[in-house]
Parts: C-alpha cells; sequence; structure tokens
C-alpha cells in the first residue's frame, strides 16, 4: 500500500535532516506554507516532483517513491542514479614500481622467448609512442588482441 504524502514528506524531513520549516525553505516556500503542509496532510501533488528532487542526493529509494506519488518516475524527472565508476587503483608505491615494470618486462620476453635485456628496448619505445599519441594501455592491448586473432582479417 502506498505511503500518503504527509508519510512521506515527514520521511523526506528525516532523511534530509531537516525540520519542518527546513524543508519549506529547501522547497523554497514560506515557513507559513510549511506548516499548511504538515498540517492538511502533506506536500501538495503538485510540489511532490520538488520534493524528489531535492531527497534524490540523499535517498534515490525513498525519491523514487516521492516520484511515484507524483505520478512519474526519476528517470522522468532526470534524476535516475547514475552508474558510479568503478575507482581507479591505489597509485603503486614508488619502492615497488620498478618490480613491477620488470614483471611486465619478463612477461613479454618469455612470450617472445627471449631475455629480458633484448626486449627492454623495444617495450621502452613501444609504450613512449603510445604516451606521445595519447593512448591508453587498454586502447593498445585492445587493438593487438583484434589484431593478433586469426578471424580479424586485418
Amino acid at each position: 500500500m502506498p505511503r500518503t504524502n504527509v508519510i512521506l514528506m515527514h520521511e523526506a524531513r528525516r532523511s534530509l535532516g531537516k525540520s519542518q520549516n527546513g524543508l519549506a525553505a529547501l522547497l523554497g516556500v514560506s515557513r507559513r506554507t510549511g506548516q499548511r503542509w504538515s498540517a492538511a496532510g502533506g506536500v501538495p501533488f503538485y510540489r511532490m516532483k520538488d520534493l524528489a528532487k531535492v531527497v534524490a542526493p540523499v535517498d534515490a529509494v525513498l525519491a523514487a517513491e516521492i516520484a511515484q506519488a507524483a505520478g512519474t518516475t526519476l528517470d522522468a524527472l532526470g534524476l535516475a542514479p547514475r552508474p558510479i565508476a568503478p575507482a581507479a587503483p591505489p597509485p603503486l608505491p614508488a619502492h615497488l614500481r620498478g618490480r613491477v615494470v620488470d614483471a611486465v618486462v619478463c612477461s613479454a620476453a618469455e612470450a617472445m622467448q627471449t631475455t629480458p635485456q633484448a626486449v627492454r628496448p623495444a617495450l621502452l619505445a613501444a609504450f613512449a609512442c603510445a604516451r606521445d599519441l595519447g593512448l591508453a594501455v587498454d586502447d593498445v592491448e585492445r587493438v593487438l588482441r583484434t589484431r593478433g586473432s586469426p578471424e580479424a582479417g586485418e
């Protein structure tokens, strides 16, 4: 059973940490109007979208319920939660960088069945060129995988 506007308004106040007057100010109405809303059954239907907009950054689930009570959705209001990009891995400590680069060089040497000393200048040239061209390692890897497969036909 859907919750009433007054309950949704109280839940919004709780989520936002606002008093009755604080919510009124946040919605751009007078203290008296906020008092009327509390006494008369909550935020009026025509202001529920505004309530959803201020609640969305704090509580997306409640904002979706408020939007539904207003006959719309967060997506229609342009408030749908955006996918969160995965966090970048923490930077590698300086004392480990040499070892990690050596592991990359050894991996390339093993793939070529040669020594790390023989492959290091080629890798240096390749990485420097990729950097100068603005290519990310992921981009280089993706293209190399595609062009290295027999079905690529390039």
